[in-house]
This record gives C-alpha cells, structure tokens and sequence, in this order.
C-alpha cells in the first residue's frame, strides 16, 4: 500500500512538472482559414499539416541555406511551402515541381542538415517534401531569396501508387507522408551502411521505407536505393517483431533517435512504435487498436491518433496526440505524460500548458532553443511550447 502511494506521489510530481510550460502562437489568426504573407499576426494559414525547423546557427543563406529557428511549413489545403523566418514574417516558398498534399493528415517535410547539398549557393541544401497524392518524396532546391526552384531528386513516379523498391522513380509510394532522418544524417553517405538514412511513412502501405545519397564527383547528392525498413506493404496490423514481420496500421510521423532507433507514430493503431538498430519493432507507448488519453506508464497509457513525433538528444520522445488535442511525453523511464492542451476537448488558448487549448494538432518539431514548434492544424495557426 505504500508503495502504491509513493509511485503515485512521484507520478504526480513528474506530471506536474512536465505540465510546467507555456503555449504562444508563432502565426496566423486562430480558426480563421486563408492565404496571407507578412508579418504573424496578419499572416494566413488553411490546415497547416507537417513542419520542419532549421536547427543550426547561420549569418550567411549563400552556402548554408537557412538561419536557426525558421520554420517550414506544408500549408496543405493552400497546396503551398511557407516559411516563417526568426523575425515571424511568414512568406511562401515558391515552386515549379507540382506537389499535391492529398487529405487530412497529407505532407511531410524535412530541411536538409549543414553540408548536405553541393558546392555553394543554391544547390547546397534542399528540402525533401512529401506529395502524398502524387505518390512522390521530391528534394527541392532551398535558396534563401525563395524563388521558384525544380526538384533535384525525385523519388517515386507520379500518380503510380505502389510499394516498389528501388532507385529514385523507380521507386513507388502509397500516399507517403512524414519525413524523418537518422541522429547522425549529414548528407555525405554511404548512408545505409554507415547509419545516415532517410526515413518516411508510407502511410498507405503500412510500412516505413528508408533511402540514403552518396555524392558524386561534383559532391552533389545522388539518392541510393529505396528500401522497406519495416512493415509488409498492404498489410496493416500491429504485431511486434523484426522488419518485415512487423506490422504498422497507417503510420504518419517518423523521427530519428540518438542512441540509431527510429521511433514511428503508427496513427491507426494509436500506438508509438520503436525500430531498433538491427530492425526490431517494438511497442512502446499506447495499445494497439483502443483509443484513450490516460496518461502513466506508456504500454497502460493510451493516445488518439498520435502523428508529429521528434525526439531530443535525452531520447525524450514528443507527440502530437492529434485527436486528443494535446501534446504528449514519452519519458526515458517509460511514463507517457501529457505536457500541454487538455485530453478530449478542442479549442483555442493561449497560456500556461495545462489550460491551453489545440485543435487537432499534426506536425511537430523541437527547435534549436529546445522549445516545441506545433502545426495547430484545425485552428489553422502555428504555436510553440516553451518549457
């Protein structure tokens, strides 16, 4: 009886403390849809899905391509890229490769790291975006001045659904969505051999796929193969095991961890997943199948349709819990923790993170400062966490 006692008290305590935060809003106008550049509180968003923020320090957009904290954006039903820079003015990433985010949870979006393009201005970095509904993963020339660029590499052929392993277009999706990339990917490979992967759920077959580049003699990337980390393609389902035993129910959210595990929001069994180095799958957070928002520890606890997920350098695990409209915490120790937003009741407040409200947030980032960058998609703005 005691010991009951004091693991409540200290589940508490740790409850309480993680709820210590505040939620602001970075841009947009709450619950009103639109399309508007400039400044952040004029700017317009309409179900913004999937985000990634640029987490290295930079005075020069020539050779480095970006500056710390700016945040990209999938502004999905707009069909747009949008960029809001460190001052919060909100401008769109202009492209001349067709991308198309298909439904609701549609995108995915990843900004290279430093020295992973070639040579210097506008081809030494990129942004990997997701055409969900054109079953493609494209890399997307980045220029800090946002004029319209091609693609550099495709992945996938447009409109050909499938689950093809493979070299570039070769390669086929079913409607991929998020993008992730290992702790150590820096763009210079052989990057399966070696640990420096790409990672994306491709979301309607089940299954998490992995590619790399190595660099050609101009040091510019060339994508290597295409292949199935985890999951049988068409078969959704939830059972643990190794590769392609595996089984992923709608997987939309993929992030890399420092100790080489990759951790998956599997969305349809509202679960969070762990692949292991050597490619076991294992549950650890949520039961497969049973909705639920409780929090304590995580394979008792429960999520609902969980989707942005990121990882910081402790192995702490972040999520998007997306129909509880709330952000939740997979602890090192195993405890599954509600951090901000309320279980089961959406809105829109800003404030303290325990009376502060979401509306069925996806996309989810940890910034360079620590603090946590949220696609608030249904109140069609984006908001930080600071911890």
């Amino acid at each position: 009886m005691k010991r009951s006692l004091v693991f409540a008290f200290l589940f508490l305590s740790l409850s309480l403390s993680a709820r210590a935060g505040v939620v602001t809003t970075v841009a947009g106008i709450p619950g009103i849809p639109g399309y508007w550049d400039g400044p952040a509180t004029d700017a317009m968003f309409t179900h913004p899905t999937w985000i990634d923020v640029v987490a290295h320090s930079s005075a020069s957009y020539s050779c480095e391509g970006g500056r710390s904290g700016e945040i990209f954006v999938v502004d999905r039903i707009n069909g747009l890229i949008r960029r809001i820079g460190p001052d919060g003015f909100v401008t769109t990433f202009a492209v001349k490769t067709p991308l198309d985010f298909d439904s609701a949870f549609g995108g995915g979006i990843l900004v290279e790291p430093p020295g992973s393009g070639c040579g210097c201005g506008i081809y030494a970095r990129g942004i990997f975006v997701s055409s969900t509904g054109g079953q493609q993963v494209k890399l997307l020339a980045f220029d800090g001045s946002l004029a319209s660029r091609d693609a550099q590499i495709i992945l996938g052929t447009a409109g050909n659904a499938g689950s093809r392993d493979g070299y570039g277009s070769e390669a086929a999706f079913r409607l991929p969505s998020g993008i992730g990339r290992s702790w150590k990917y820096v763009g210079s490979v052989p990057a399966q051999s070696s640990g420096q992967s790409l990672y994306i759920a491709d979301s309607g077959n089940h299954t998490i796929r992995r590619t790399g580049f190595i660099l050609s003699f101009e040091a510019c990337p060339q994508n290597l193969n295409v292949q199935t980390l985890a999951g049988s393609p068409g078969e959704p389902g939830s059972a643990d095991g190794k590769g392609r035993a595996a089984r992923f129910n709608t997987p939309r959210g993929v992030a890399g961890a420092p100790d080489g595990s990759v951790y998956v929001s599997d969305s349809g069994n509202h679960t969070i997943r762990r692949i292991a180095p050597d490619g076991t799958v294992t549950t650890v957070a949520g039961e497969a199948g049973v909705p639920g928002s409780n929090d304590g520890p995580a394979l008792q606890a429960h999520l609902n349709t969980p989707s942005g997920i990121d990882v910081n350098e402790k192995g702490e695990v972040f999520i998007a819990d997306t129909f509880n409209h709330t952000i939740r915490m997979l602890t090192t120790d195993g405890q599954l923790i509600t951090i901000a937003g309320q279980p089961g009741i959406g809105g829109f407040a800003d404030g303290d993170s325990s009376t502060a409200l979401f509306n069925a947030p996806v996309g989810l980032k940890i910034a360079p400062d620590g603090s946590i960058v949220i696609a608030d998609t249904s109140n069609n703005v984006i908001r930080r966490l600071t911890r």
